[in-house]
């Protein structure tokens, strides 16, 4: 749309003057605010009092800060008013009328400032400033002064002081006027200490003193070291307290500092701190974090391993192409037909809803690969997890089959006409039992080959054959599932759900148990920024990802809490 707005304003010699200007856009803003295209400069209009647009003509809408109180547009609760040529609407002292628009306009508005602000003058201001002086009611400024002080003194320090430090007034009647040690509080303790909010004692044994380490570890006794004894801890925070970092009565959410400068004070350079550090400096999430590293179970144990560095290969001893089972046109399931998995069909989130639960066999995978060895006799399958108990399953199964099966059950295990060898007339001769034993074990030996190296076992597992004579085993190499890929991180998958899967583990073309598909810097800079805030981007300091304690050095293991006592007149409070 296109407006003409013309402002009036009156002349030293009270001439009306007016100026005229053109003002095009979807909306025209009016308000104190310098950006609006109607500037109101009247601390009695507020900064975005109103829009007006057009809507088959000129309508103005109002914001509820424009119609509070006496500078409503209209002395009515309105939101908005259509300005038909002659109509006028009060924006708090300024008058704004629509005109008839001139040719090649769509509307024409007459500003005018109709109530001017009050001018007080100077004489006023200095009388009543007068009336209001301290002379005026004869006190003098040092005796008042000195007075409030010794006031101040002694109901908010030597009242209070009296029973915490034992002074002969102890006793009086501060605690009845309020005016015990609780006037020195500062502020609200964390939520995990407001069940001793009262007893100030618990943690402040000598009234004046800092809080000492010991009061803190006999709650926190478990309380570990940042960094491991080999670093030497006691010599990098040397002079260092729990209070340095925690500091409580500053509000009911943390004891410790969130912002980046409480890590980076020592990571920025970490050798000049430990020179026995594995870690890499970093400064800034966004700017100067190094690439992540990876914890993969080995053979030898746990490895940490730096993405960017080459190809990270995991060696779980799985047989998974998650390229076949995310597979868009589906799976077939022995009970259920084709099917199409999804990430959540096998990655379910644990009871804290930050990471996921292991992957089970029962749970997750034997729905679709079932474990029978003899389908067409029994469902039965072989136990999930030894080797050596699926193998004595089979061999049970097909002995107690050559002894007591049916003639059906019989012939479709061992493909020959009869049935057991005790259901049959007569005594059994010992040839008869070393034929049913040969036949038991000599099925029992391809059902178990088939199931460990053909159909079953060697889907999913590596499996090796072990022969000692006559005797065959299979050994099926232990299963090293990771699941904590960044231990040293914090990481909520609750707080990714609106992301899709997909988004940092991209998995659907991957056809080996050995690709890695954790996401890496880049990724997580797509949405995260550094410890300052930048647009579109989270704000992410350090301890959004890291704690500072460590998880497995504690801080003292030789300490011991102390046997319970009271100390009279120990605390600074109650």
């Amino acid at each position: 749309m296109k407006v003409l707005i013309i402002t009036r304003t009156q002349g030293r010699t009270g001439r009306m003057m007016e100026h005229k200007r053109e003002v095009e856009g979807d909306w025209i803003r009016v308000g104190r605010a310098a950006s609006s295209e109607i500037f109101l400069p009247d601390p009695r209009v507020a900064l975005f009092q109103g829009l007006i647009g057009y809507r088959k003509g000129l309508i103005y809408s109002e914001g509820e800060s424009g119609i509070v109180g006496s500078s409503s547009t209209t002395q009515k609760s309105v939101m908005s008013v259509r300005l038909a040529p002659g109509v006028s609407i009060d924006a708090g002292p300024y008058k704004i009328t629509s005109l008839e628009p001139p040719e090649g306009f769509d509307g024409a508005l007459a500003v005018e400032l109709v109530r001017p602000a009050e001018v007080v003058p100077e004489g006023d201001i200095r009388d009543r400033s007068s009336r209001r002086s301290l002379a005026s009611l004869g006190l003098p400024k040092r005796v008042a002064s000195w007075s409030l002080l010794a006031l101040i003194v002694v109901l908010f320090f030597l009242v209070p002081a009296g029973r915490v430090l034992e002074l002969p007034w102890r006793n009086a009647t501060g605690e009845a006027l309020g005016l015990t040690d609780k006037v020195w509080n500062p502020g609200a303790v964390i939520l995990a200490h407001q069940p001793i909010e009262q007893k100030c004692e618990s943690c402040h044994e000598v009234a004046f003193e800092h809080v000492k380490d010991r009061a803190c570890l006999t709650c926190h006794m478990a309380i570990q070291h940042h960094v491991g004894p080999e670093l030497k801890p006691a010599a990098l925070f040397e002079g260092q307290r729990c209070g340095t970092c925690h500091r409580d009565h500053k509000g009911v959410k943390a004891t410790h500092r969130d912002d980046d400068m409480l890590c980076t004070s020592c990571h920025r350079d970490i050798r000049a701190t430990s020179p026995a550090s594995t870690a890499a400096n970093v400064s800034n999430f966004a700017t100067n974090h190094p690439a992540f590293r990876l914890s993969l179970p080995g053979e030898g144990g746990v490895r940490r391993v730096r993405q960017g560095q080459g190809v990270i290969v995991e060696t779980s001893n799985l047989v998974f192409p998650h390229a076949v089972h995310m597979d868009p046109k589906g799976v077939r399931s022995p009970t259920q037909g084709r099917m199409t998995l999804q990430c959540s069909s096998c990655h379910g989130p644990d009871a804290s809803k930050r990471t996921f639960e292991p992957i089970n066999m029962r749970k997750h995978c034997q729905e679709c690969h079932q474990l029978q060895f003899e389908p067409a006799v029994t469902t039965r399958e072989v136990p999930h997890g030894s080797a050596r108990d699926a193998k004595v399953v089979v061999e049970e199964f097909y002995a107690n089959l050559a002894l007591n099966g049916v003639r059906d059950s019989f012939e479709k295990a061992f493909g020959v006409p009869g049935e057991g060898l005790l259901r049959r007339v007569g005594e059994p001769s010992e040839s008869e039992r070393k034929t049913a034993a040969n036949l038991a074990a000599t099925k029992a030996g391809k059902v178990a080959t088939e199931l460990f190296e053909v159909r079953v076992c060697r889907t999913c597992h590596e499996v090796r054959r072990v022969e000692e004579g006559k005797s065959v085993d299979w050994r099926v190499a232990a299963v090293r599932a990771n699941n904590a890929w960044m231990p040293k991180a914090r990481f909520e998958h609750r707080s990714h759900a609106q992301s899709k899967c997909a988004d940092c583990h991209d998995v659907a073309a991957s056809k080996k148990s050995s690709d890695v598909a954790m996401p890496n810097i880049e990724t997580c800079r797509k949405c995260h920024g550094g410890g300052e805030p930048v647009a579109n981007k989270i704000t992410s300091n350090c301890m959004q990802c890291h704690g500072f304690h460590g998880s497995g050095h504690l801080w003292d293991p030789t300490f011991k809490k102390p046997a319970t006592r009271v100390v009279e007149g120990a605390g600074i409070g109650r």
